[in-house]
C-alpha cells in the first residue's frame, strides 16, 4: 500500500515507523512493534511501517526492496501494514529522515504529534512512549 492521510482517521494515534529492510536494529524491533499493535489497536493506536529504501531518491519503485519487505514481514511475524513512500512524501517528511529506524507519531488528522525518536527501543519503552505521546506530553 500508500502512505496517504486518510490512514489515520480511524485511530487516536498511528505510529509510523520508517524503516530500511539492510537496517538490522529496524529488522530487529519488528516482533515488539507487532506486540505493540496487538495490544494497542483495540485501544485506537495504529502501527504502520514505512520501508523507506523501497523507494529511490528519484521516486522509482525498487521491486526488489518490496519482495525482501514482504519476506521481513513473514519471518517478523507483522501483520500491520508496511508502506511503501510515495514521491510526496519522499520530498516531505520522510526527506528530513537521517537515520532509520525514525519513529514518530500522528494524530487522527495527520498532525504529528509529540517527538521524534531516532533508533529502535523495547517494547516496554515504546508502550510508555505510547502513553506519553497520547497523554499530549513529550518524554
Amino acid at each position: 500500500g500508500t502512505y496517504t492521510q486518510e490512514m489515520f482517521a480511524d485511530y487516536d494515534l498511528t505510529m509510523v515507523n520508517i524503516f530500511a529492510t539492510w537496517c538490522y536494529p529496524c529488522v530487529g524491533e519488528i516482533p515488539d512493534l507487532q506486540k505493540l499493535w496487538e495490544e494497542m489497536e483495540a485501544k485506537g493506536v495504529n502501527v504502520v511501517g514505512i520501508v523507506l529504501d523501497a523507494v529511490d531518491i528519484d521516486g522509482n519503485v525498487n521491486e526488489e526492496t518490496v519482495e525482501t519487505a514482504k519476506v521481513l514481514a513473514e519471518y517478523t511475524g507483522a501483520k500491520y501494514p508496511f508502506l511503501i513512500p510515495d514521491e510526496s512524501n519522499r520530498n516531505d517528511r520522510l526527506s528530513e529522515v537521517s537515520a532509520v529506524p525514525e519513529t514518530f507519531f500522528v494524530d487522527s488528522e495527520g498532525k504529528i504529534v509529540g517527538e521524534t525518536y531516532t533508533g529502535s527501543r523495547s517494547l516496554e519503552e515504546w508502550k510508555s512512549i505510547v502513553e506519553t505521546v497520547r497523554k499530549g506530553g513529550a518524554q
